[in-house]
């Protein structure tokens, strides 16, 4: 399904095109603008695949628009409308998917929705054909995100370097640094026959499996490149960094990419002691970032999706008493009187069973109110 946006000074225009567009499938129209700066705020946190945009406003002119709206979101293609053809140039300058001239013929329009099609489609099949490495949850290197393939290890030890080496990606890992983490207990000759048989073995599954991915040694170490390869560890890292810089809020469904990426802890389902650091770094930059989510999303009236960074740091941090004094305040607000209760009963066990503690006065006086209406039902 294709969604777009529509921005014009006219409001006769807009509707004009509205009904063109309506008449083609697999479309959805995702708002109409005369106010510019209005749709580029819609634009942060609204899926929009094009923007059907008048390239001569008054005010903000539609170049600048479209300048603003690809800094925002460089995917997002954009097809000017206008009755005056000298402004074509300038407009395939900044990489516009099209230019239509105003009265648009449906046959023309059609034309621009297919090139709109071809090109999320092109979008979609070079990100399915990329090879994946999955370091969240299990380690793994899927052949792509396409299909369920994945790099078969044809020994544990072999798969733990590889995971090692991009654990230290873009770093040349000394060759002793990789014996203590892999073979702590084996003599120092044993451990330099294991790592040469593992590094054989590694670059030969790369080779057999087409992977771009290549393992080089410089002086005593190694270090792997990915090439073009995908890797959720990455990308998880470069999102969360721009979350708690509050820079995300500028990508259209930066929380869902979030949730999405942090599927399980790092590595969690691997027993690799070396990981443990950074698993633990990587859960509480997640905590804290859903704490920025659910900051963002009650500010904005989002109630939905503050409600689930609650619950989702309750999850990982069930004992968490602000998070879960917060979650209720919200349901209570909301009048989810059931929901809040219940979430007050698991807060209560969880700081009882894990720190020994009762709750906080603070905590214990949202409660009051059902304590006692529970009582006088009882009697």
């Amino acid at each position: 399904m294709i969604h777009v946006l529509l921005i014009d000074d006219e409001e006769h225009a807009l509707d004009i095109l509205e009904i063109l567009l309506n008449q083609m499938g697999n479309l959805v129209i995702s708002g109409k603008y005369t106010n510019p700066m209005k749709a580029i705020e819609v634009i942060h946190h609204t899926q929009v695949d094009a923007v059907f945009l008048d390239i001569d406003m008054p005010g903000m002119k539609g170049m600048d628009v479209a300048k603003e709206i690809q800094r925002v979101n460089p995917n997002i293609q954009i097809i000017f409308t206008t009755a005056y053809a000298e402004y074509a140039i300038e407009a395939f300058e900044i990489r516009s998917l099209d230019y239509l001239l105003k009265p648009i013929r449906m046959e023309r329009l059609a034309d621009s929705v297919n090139r709109i099609q071809e090109t999320k489609t092109e979008e979609n099949t070079k990100i399915e054909s990329r090879a994946l490495v999955v370091c969240m949850g299990d380690f793994s290197i899927h052949l792509s995100n396409a299909k369920n393939e994945q790099i078969i290890w044809r020994t544990n030890k072999e798969k733990e370097l590889c995971a090692f080496l991009i654990h230290h990606l873009g770093q040349v890992v000394h060759r002793d640094v990789i014996l203590e983490a892999l073979w702590p207990e084996s003599n120092v000759e044993k451990a330099r026959t294991y790592l040469h048989t593992c590094i054989s073995l590694l670059r030969k599954n790369l080779r057999t499996f087409d992977l771009p991915a290549t393992v080089t040694k410089t002086g005593s170490g190694y270090a792997l490149d990915l090439g073009d390869m995908g890797c959720d560890v990455r990308e998880l890292e470069e999102l969360l960094d721009q979350i708690l810089k509050g820079e995300a809020v500028l990508r259209p469904k930066w929380m869902e990419k979030l949730n999405h990426l942090y599927k399980a802890d790092y590595m969690d389902h691997c027993d690799f002691d070396w990981a443990r650091t950074k698993k633990e770094s990587l859960a509480k930059k997640y905590v804290q970032a859903l704490r920025y989510g659910f900051l963002y999303f009650k500010k904005v009236k989002q109630f939905s999706d503050a409600i689930e960074c609650l619950h989702k740091i309750l999850e990982l941090t069930p004992e968490s008493e602000q998070d879960g004094r917060e979650l209720i305040k919200l349901l209570l607000i909301l009048g989810k009187r059931n929901e809040a209760i219940l979430v007050y009963r698991q807060l209560e066990a969880s700081v009882k069973d894990q720190l020994g503690v009762e709750l906080e006065e603070e905590t214990k006086r949202l409660y009051l109110p059902f304590a006692s209406m529970e009582l006088g039902m009882r009697s």
